[in-house]
């Protein structure tokens, strides 16, 4: 078992696991050394960096989230392509920030501080020490700035089913650099806004006069992080006062369509993502249409005790991803997703046009924002050749303005293999025919003249649990096909987001584990592609998809030659795991305040009592995910090198 600590950082030429296996090992496997093609050719892969949108400053510069050395720090770029300037140098790097307005430079930002606390930060002035405004005890993220920069909000998390919604005033100044590096320095109290046990507050905006709060609540149940439901993230929506006054936003009965319930006059208002509208009367909402059959979200206006909002988006068979508004309200912009591609549609809402910018290219948006004036719209635009980089469209000439180019490494990423959309029946049936599934793959590109032996194939599944599969840039999966010869396929099993909410429904409470029979049918699938190699299918999934991935090795362990669980759940409701005998790679960070690092360590000693070779990789300074660039690369190289030796 290998625990590594932030001062014993593995190397990918020196990574080095230790085999937790027993001697009768039905697959060889030689971990003596890491496979001397992982080791010579994987770190050219892996040494590229994206730049993220943060947001813009109020000079017109843009704040960007991009890897300098080991960790993601906060950089200022200010104009198209120009340098950029590192404005945070936290030892664990930074996991979310917000630019003050009004106050020019300054800056709040989330840090980690160790066995999953977070600390919110304020820089009042590049160059200067960083002040902190909570504990670092505490679990915080989404820092959020009035409109007038005098006021902070953020969530403070108490455990997996409780957080909070909490607000500092920041006042016309701040303490000195010299106050707030001095330990008397105690950072201030904030006032709480919203919380209770049993559910977990969103922070979505403030009104246009900085007097209101828009909030979401979720009422978490006990096993949801066992099992995460496609529609957890539909929240009920509030509004709050500065006081900490509470009141929910709701729509008569008559327009409540397939969520009203007995005789109430009203219903609470239900979306999943909520902004103010710039007339600070109205809602601009992510949410389904009221009838039964609504099936996608949409972008809606809602005017709160007017009833019924009416659709601003075209698409009627697309989610609805992302969206955002120009403080003068003249353009709104949205993200729609088509089988996990993004589109962005503009919406002239002075001249009722919808327009569609042909100079943004294909590819997955993660972010966008307006400018203050509305002017000028940043997004985040990575494509399976470019890494995430940010761009600036101008609405009114439609021109697209990249403003940085994050180095690929020593690899040419315009030779990357761009993944097809492939479909594949499943086990059920919909009006007598087999229910299709998609899923992306990745094929090597074999020379003309030969005829090529099947090839390995490795699941990838990072879908279900409302989770979408995206074919967005992974150099990692790259390396997998092009160096290493896999064919990688990345299914939407059902339960996923983005192809309706009856799909995503499909694999709630009891039917959780059809989406493992989803995986069971593309093994049947395969089993019929002359050029895949059905004898040496393996299994690899992240987050939720590591709970498919140990329920599939389970399930269908005859048609498997291993598997990587990474990131898992809550593992106590998953049945039938023991069954597991082929190889397994466990990966965690081992400070996961949701997850006990003790679940995966267990079940990793079942296995191995019962013969099954079994190998585990933790972080002692990581939680639910690895944010440190040289753990990702060491996550990386452990798969690599364990898909290396499942096929001699």
């Amino acid at each position: 078992m290998l625990h590594f600590k932030p001062s014993q950082m593995l190397s990918i030429l020196g990574l080095a696991l230790i085999a937790e296996a027993s001697a009768q090992q039905p697959v060889r496997m030689d971990l003596s050394s890491v496979d001397t093609l992982v080791a010579q050719r994987l770190p050219a892969y892996l040494a590229g960096r994206a730049a993220r949108l943060v947001g813009w400053l109020d000079d017109g510069s843009l704040l960007i989230a991009t890897r300098f050395g080991d960790t993601e720090q906060i950089h200022r770029v200010r104009a198209p392509l120009s340098t950029r300037e590192q404005q945070t140098f936290e030892p664990a790097g930074v996991l979310a920030a917000a630019g003050r307005p009004r106050h020019e430079g300054a800056l709040a930002y989330v840090a980690p501080r160790g066995d999953g606390a977070t600390a919110l930060m304020l820089l009042s002035k590049p160059g200067t020490a960083a002040q902190a405004l909570t504990d670092e005890h505490s679990r915080v993220d989404s820092p959020l700035w009035s409109h007038d920069g005098q006021r902070l909000a953020f969530v403070h998390h108490g455990n997996a089913r409780d957080c909070a919604i909490e607000l500092l005033d920041a006042g016309a100044e701040t303490a000195s650099p010299a106050a707030a590096a001095t330990t008397a320095a105690a950072p201030a109290v904030p006032l709480v806004i919203a919380g209770g046990s049993g559910a977990c507050w969103r922070l979505f905006d403030w009104s246009s006069d900085d007097q209101r709060l828009l909030l979401g609540r979720e009422i978490v149940t006990p096993d949801a992080s066992a099992v995460p439901a496609a529609s957890a993230a539909d929240v009920e929506i509030f509004t709050a006062d500065l006081s900490g006054s509470l009141a929910p936003v709701e729509l008569p009965h008559a327009s409540a369509g397939r969520s009203g319930k007995g005789t109430a006059a009203t219903v609470p208002l239900r979306a999943r993502l909520a902004r103010f509208a710039p007339d600070g009367h109205g809602l601009l909402l992510l949410r389904q249409g009221e009838s039964a059959t609504a099936e996608f979200l949409q972008l809606q206006q809602l005017e709160p005790g007017a009833g019924e909002g009416h659709a601003l988006s075209v698409e009627s068979a697309r989610d609805v991803d992302l969206f955002d508004v120009g403080g003068d309200g003249h353009y709104l912009a949205y993200v729609s997703n088509d089988a996990g591609l993004s589109h962005l549609t503009l919406i002239d809402q002075q001249r009722h046009l919808d327009l569609n910018p042909a100079a943004v290219p294909p590819g997955v948006i993660g972010s966008l924002g307006f400018d203050s004036a509305g002017k000028r719209l940043a997004i985040t635009l990575q494509s399976a050749r470019g890494p995430d980089d940010v761009y600036v469209l101008e609405p009114e000439s439609q021109q697209l303005t990249r403003w940085t180019r994050s180095e690929a490494g020593p690899v040419d990423p315009d030779s990357f293999i761009v993944p097809t959309l492939v479909r594949f029946p499943t086990w059920d049936r919909i009006d007598g025919q087999p229910r299709m599934l998609t899923a992306y793959a990745w094929r090597p590109v074999e020379a003309p003249s030969s005829a090529p032996a099947p090839r390995p194939v490795l699941i990838l599944l990072r879908s279900g649990g409302g989770a979408q599969y995206r074919p967005g840039y992974d150099p990692f999966i790259q390396f997998l096909v092009r160096e290493l010869g896999w064919v990688v396929l990345a299914p939407n099993v059902r339960g996923s987001g983005g192809f309706g909410r009856s799909f995503g429904e499909l694999a709630r409470g009891e039917l959780r584990d059809d989406a493992a029979r989803d995986v069971g049918s593309l093994l049947v699938w395969i089993g019929l592609q002359h050029e895949l190699d059905f004898n040496h299918i393996a299994v690899l999934g992240e987050g939720y998809g590591a709970y498919l991935a140990l329920s599939s090795m389970a399930a269908y362990g005859d048609r498997l030659i291993g598997g990587i669980a990474a990131f898992p759940p809550h593992l106590d409701s998953a049945g039938n795991l023991a069954s597991i005998r082929r190889p397994v790679l466990f990966v965690q960070g081992r400070r996961d305040p949701d997850v006990p690092a003790y679940e995966v360590e267990q079940l990793a000693a079942r296995l191995r009592t019962q013969g099954t070779p079994v190998q585990y990789l933790g972080a002692e300074d990581e939680g639910a995910r690895f944010e440190r660039r040289s753990n990702r690369d060491a996550y990386d190289g452990a798969v690599a090198n364990f898909l290396a030796q499942l096929t001699r």
